[in-house]
């Protein structure tokens, strides 16, 4: 499923709440970012019901999350049963956890691409469920709420002023023009550090 086809879905399931629901949940599951985004910007534009995108954002993230645990937790007897995991590396996980799992969920919410080696981690050292519930719980609930009144802002207030051409035409260059100073910084950056 892509981006485009999850929210051509959701505008065509607007008027079914539970089906609409369920592929908010199923969408914010596995598109994660992407999924949330288009969830919010359709509930900016008045096709999805504020609530029942709240809800099932949720759901969606803590089913996926706990999924992701649940692998970790159960798969990794056999990932060391076939030694393509050293034992020692998992006891080396489970101290790290039992210091900085907070911090590891937290960040593994709100930073890209870390929420699978995170929450598989997590469920490889069993953690405590009770903990990584109530952690995981807060997070999600921050983070849809973000999500959905940072999208709520954008599409009510940014949006519109992106219909005016010269206006995109602006937008583009500023973020190329950000993009390649960007690009300078951290080769300028490199370049320092490698003559230390």
């Amino acid at each position: 499923m892509t981006e485009a086809s999850f929210a051509d879905l959701c505008q065509q399931l607007a008027d079914n709440t539970w089906l609409l629901g369920l592929l908010i949940a199923v969408g914010v599951c596995f598109l994660e970012d992407a999924g949330r985004c288009a969830v919010g910007l359709m509930v900016a534009a008045g096709h999805i019901n504020w609530w029942t995108a709240f809800v099932w954002m949720i759901f969606g993230s803590l089913i996926g999350d706990y999924g992701l645990y649940l692998i970790g937790r159960y798969a990794m007897a056999f990932v060391v049963g076939r030694r393509w995991v050293n034992a020692e590396r998992i006891q080396k996980m489970k101290g790290y956890f039992s210091n900085h799992a907070v911090k590891a969920i937290i960040g593994a919410r709100f930073l890209p691409g870390f929420r699978t080696l995170a929450f598989c981690a997590a469920g490889a050292t069993h953690y405590k469920i009770a903990k990584f519930t109530v952690v995981l719980s807060l997070v999600t609930l921050a983070q849809t709420l973000i999500f959905l009144y940072a999208t709520e802002f954008v599409g009510a207030r940014v949006i519109a002023y992106l219909e005016n051409p010269a206006m995109r035409r602006a937008v583009v260059g500023i973020i190329l023009a950000l993009m390649i100073a960007g690009h300078f910084i951290v080769a300028r950056r490199k370049k320092r550090l490698k003559k230390i």
